[in-house]
């Protein structure tokens, strides 16, 4: 059983992407947040100044590697890891469910990258 490995490069551009990832959903959510207008537009600008750099980052990785591996390690990886900043930054409860989802789609990740043959 091979793993297919991730060049040094492409590591890069995927945890530019979480980075981004998280940024741009953390600024939105506190974004929401705010009261009055000023607050929440500057929130929302940086937001999505943060997510224009998120879409680079996964088109750059998506030109060096196989997709199905990109995307899972993009958006799976980007979704465990928000619910968990999620958790740790607004107190946002996870119940045993979810947590169970976060397990998993770590499992189906690694699934994605073992090699037959």
């Amino acid at each position: 059983m091979n793993f297919k490995s991730v060049d040094l490069r492409t590591g890069l551009l995927i945890l530019g992407y979480l980075l981004t990832f998280l940024g741009v959903n953390l600024s939105m959510k506190v974004a929401t947040q705010k009261s009055g207008t000023s607050g929440f537009w500057w929130w929302f600008i940086g937001g999505n100044v943060v997510g224009f750099f998120c879409t680079v980052c996964m088109t750059l990785a998506l030109k060096d590697q196989n997709p199905n591996l990109i995307y899972a390690l993009c958006i799976g990886g980007g979704f465990c890891f928000l619910q968990v900043a999620s958790f740790l930054i607004f107190r946002e409860p996870l119940g045993l469910w979810q947590w169970a989802g976060i397990v998993l789609i770590g499992i189906g990740i690694i699934c994605l990258q073992i090699q037959t043959g």
